[in-house]
């Protein structure tokens, strides 16, 4: 195991406000620009935890390279990327947690959301990430989370649902799907939409690449059980109307 980074991290204050959680593994031809973008944002109190999953590239180099403006990085072997999500969160310090990929980066969005949006510890606040040409973020509905999943890198989550939640090991790439769904049946918690641009997220990222077969096969449980019967009605009917039309899975 190899561990680093520096707590001081440009923290104006005592305590960070953000913690940015970013796991890798051989990630050494994008993490520095990941790096990057956390580093040039205006607001300050934030903080960086990298957690890495026994690199054998180059990605422990640049680990090393930006020890002192990293808060904290450990490379070891993990359980899979959500595993080490579940492990990088008990590092955080924030009131608040992003999660930002090594292929992703921040946009200026980021800062403002931090700087006048962060109010209430109840909320979830999330923008809008780029990926490619393409804007994703809107007002959230039910439905319209029961078809698609908000951007992880652009939430904002308290960090103290992670005192309750923990992401899912049984679903490799939808994890955080699961835990948005669980979050937004939790009368505790409510998500609010800011029409701010938080980040650009890679397109050929884990998730694009692998196949979520247990999330696929549970999707429609989840949604009955999490977004409402009413919820789940609407979504079979739509993905029995797209698949005899398309001939493809919804």
């Amino acid at each position: 195991m190899l561990e680093g980074g520096n707590r001081t991290q440009r923290q104006k204050s005592g305590n960070p406000i953000v913690s940015i959680i970013t796991v890798t593994r051989n990630a050494a031809d994008c993490l520095e620009t990941a790096i990057q973008s956390v580093l040039s944002q205006s607001f300050p109190d934030v903080e960086h935890i990298i957690l890495d999953g026994a690199s054998t590239d180059g990605t422990i180099e640049i680990l090393k390279k930006y020890n002192d403006q990293i808060a904290y990085w450990k490379s070891e072997a993990d359980g899979g990327v959500y595993d080490a999500m579940n492990k990088a969160v008990q590092y955080a310090q924030g009131k608040w947690v992003l999660f930002l990929g090594a292929d992703d980066e921040l946009f200026d969005g980021f800062s403002e959301m931090a700087e006048r949006h962060l109010k209430r510890p109840d909320h979830i606040y999330y923008g809008c990430s780029l990926w490619k040409n393409l804007v994703f973020g809107c007002q959230y509905s039910g439905y319209m989370l029961a078809k698609e999943n908000i951007t992880h890198q652009s939430i904002f989550y308290p960090r103290s649902i992670f005192d309750t939640y923990k992401f899912s090991l049984k679903y490799k790439v939808r994890a955080d799907y699961v835990m948005n769904m669980q979050l937004w049946a939790d009368k505790r918690y409510r998500f609010e939409y800011v029409r701010l641009l938080i980040s650009r997220y890679a397109a050929g990222g884990f998730s694009g690449q692998v196949i979520d077969e247990a999330f696929r096969k549970d999707r429609v449980r989840l949604v009955g059980k999490y977004l409402g019967f009413f919820v789940k009605l609407r979504y079979i009917l739509k993905r029995y109307k797209y698949k005899r039309i398309n001939f493809v899975e919804y």
